[in-house]
């Protein structure tokens, strides 16, 4: 029923809209915060773009003023990709979309701009933009009959700010294999949303010394099938470039309230306030019995591209802790760090996580809790899936990539991965299919291509899969998407 009442709303107000327009970039196609990313580490781009979706204001500006013809190929390309579709909107010009994929299996591992977790779907998604009023409509239609409206938001502009009710794609941090702490790894989280409408400088005396700034703050609700149905989610995130080709993030993420659980308003204030409460409901609590309201991940990001031998080099951290031993310390610290260059038409990059780390500090060596909590058991996941990193908790991985990019908008990509999941065998994720614990290779990747209104996606992977008290398996998926643009 709530599906068909959002569902005609979307469509009254889709339909009578008369202009398109997103106020992100890449909401239909991911692979424009690539061409961003690439505009952004050449230094063509004065912008901070840590955060996806980026707002399309005032980037527009920037990129329309490029001067093509003293462009590199490879930003010149992704200059040229995202003029097409500022074109678009500049003509007014209604768009949907008809996408349509299947898949031999449900991915295990996902990426930024890989398939989702079903084995067929069929997709519609219409874009519009109505004065300060925009939106996206994306009705889904997956296997098993199941129906939703993932993708979809209503977003209203007021001055230098956005306030947007729906579920979108996200992707917080300069990873380009996962995030630790928000990332497309689940379905996208319903949430209502304030932000910055643009992700560069601002003209006030008062913040100009921030350089390119953006923020986002949105509140949410998790699934009701889980431990505590219905449990809250806080989101945060907020960052800044000081000076050209630098930027640093910071993000917090709380879980609260739920059923069973304290949800009023100033439950809510307790939250935001990190007051301390005693796990052990004693009238007096020491130090060591202390935590906060919820559970709470925060912590940091940082990027820095410079050039080298005519090319730019990106050289990238995340740090996301969770828990605090006295209330304070944050112990349970994950990180994840990397580098990126260019060779050719290629973007390539070396990136390795852990988050394998021990609990509650103080040299212990036990493991099993990022990602999880004792009141929370179904953990900081949705439907099944951890909201950060895709490799889920109690992971080392390293993986090795690259984008390429041909004449013509073709795109192909590569993506090795090497992964010891869940090395003690105790607690398994929900990563783990097989086994309790398991140490896997996977190659995966995929080519694109233009063809006139359609847009044709293949690609596949490839596992090698090694298993303590089982024979070791090779696994292997193939996909194929399909994506018509209506005039």
């Amino acid at each position: 029923m709530i599906f068909r009442v959002f569902a005609i709303l979307f469509l009254a107000l889709a339909f009578n809209a008369p202009v398109l327009g997103s106020p992100w970039v890449g909401t239909v196609d991911k692979q424009l915060h690539y061409d961003l990313q690439t505009l952004q580490e050449w230094g063509y781009l004065d912008a901070t773009v840590l955060t996806f979706p980026v707002p399309w204001k005032g980037v527009a500006d920037q990129i329309l003023s490029l001067d093509e013809g003293k462009m590199q190929p490879m930003p010149r390309q992704a200059a040229q990709r995202l003029r097409y579709y500022l074109n678009l909107q500049k003509q007014e010009r209604r768009r949907t979309f008809l996408e349509l994929q299947a898949s031999s299996d449900q991915p295990r591992l996902t990426s930024f701009d890989g398939i989702s977790d079903v084995k067929a779907s069929a997709k519609v998604t219409n874009e519009f933009y109505w004065g300060r009023l925009s939106g996206q409509l994306s009705v889904n239609y997956q296997s098993g009959g199941e129906k939703n409206l993932d993708n979809s938001f209503l977003a209203y502009q007021f001055g230098a700010w956005n306030i947007r009710a729906g579920s979108i794609d996200q992707w917080w941090g300069p990873g380009q294999s996962s995030s630790l702490i928000l990332s497309n790894n689940t379905r996208p989280i319903p949430t209502v949303a304030l932000s910055r409408s643009s992700a560069v400088a601002s003209k006030s005396p008062w913040l100009s010394w921030l350089g390119p700034w953006y923020f986002t703050s949105q509140l949410g609700q998790l699934e009701s099938d889980r431990a505590v149905p219905n449990t809250n989610l806080l989101l945060n995130r907020f960052t800044f470039s000081p000076f050209k080709r630098f930027e640093f993030g910071a993000s917090w993420a709380a879980m609260w309230g739920g059923e069973g659980q304290p949800s009023s308003l100033g439950d809510f204030i307790d939250v935001i306030t990190f007051k301390a409460v005693c796990t052990r409901n004693r009238d007096v609590c020491g130090d060591e019995d202390l935590t906060k309201q919820g559970n709470h991940l925060a912590g940091f990001d940082i990027k820095y591209s410079f050039d080298l031998f005519e090319r730019p080099i990106s050289v990238y951290a995340q740090r996301i802790g969770e828990d605090a031993v006295d209330g304070i310390n944050i112990t349970d610290q994950a990180n994840l760090v990397g580098i990126s260059t260019y060779f050719a038409n290629a973007k390539v990059y070396i990136e390795t996580s852990d988050t394998n780390i021990a609990c509650a500090g103080n040299g212990s060596t036990i493991t099993n809790c990022y990602y999880e909590n004792g009141v929370y058991s179904s953990g900081y996941r949705f439907r099944g899936r951890v909201i950060g990193s895709t490799f889920d908790s109690d992971v080392k991985q390293i993986t090795v990539g690259a984008n390429i990019r041909f004449d013509g908008g073709a795109i192909a990509e590569i993506i090795l991965r090497k992964a010891e999941l869940n090395p003690d065998g105790t607690r398994p994720s929900p990563v783990l299919t097989s086994d309790v614990t398991e140490d896997v290779v996977q190659v995966s990747g995929f080519y694109q291509r233009p063809f006139g209104d359609w847009l044709l996606k293949a690609g596949g992977s490839i596992e090698s899969r090694q298993f303590v008290t089982k024979d070791n398996e090779v696994d292997a998926l193939l996909y194929f998407s399909a994506t018509y643009a209506f005039d």
